[in-house]
């Protein structure tokens, strides 16, 4: 059974919040969103997918893409930034001096 099959149903209007207890640390696709008028944060949606990696909400939204035209792509949980990358830079003498050692 493919995932699109496993969540047809689409689920009441919900809050951000409910989507979260519903769905903690994952991936989810939503619909018929509605976002607050001061800082853009999500009031209320409609759930058409979720899923803990990013394409599993998406395979289950395919069934809605007919009906909508927006579909959203978020995570429920708290994203984590990739590491920096260092950098090291070696001068000359300072290269020497390795290989000396």
């Amino acid at each position: 059974m493919s995932a699109a099959e496993k969540f047809e149903a689409i689920s009441d209007r919900l809050t951000w919040e409910q989507i979260y207890e519903r769905h903690p640390d994952e991936w989810v696709c939503l619909v018929e969103i509605e976002y607050a008028q001061l800082d853009d944060a999500i009031e209320q949606a409609r759930v058409v997918g979720h899923g803990k990696t990013k394409r599993e909400p998406v395979e289950q939204a395919k069934v809605w893409w007919g009906q909508y035209a927006t579909i959203g792509h978020f995570y429920t949980g708290k994203l984590r930034a990739p590491s920096p990358r260092f950098r090291v830079i070696v001068e000359d003498e300072t290269r020497d001096a390795l290989r000396l050692g």
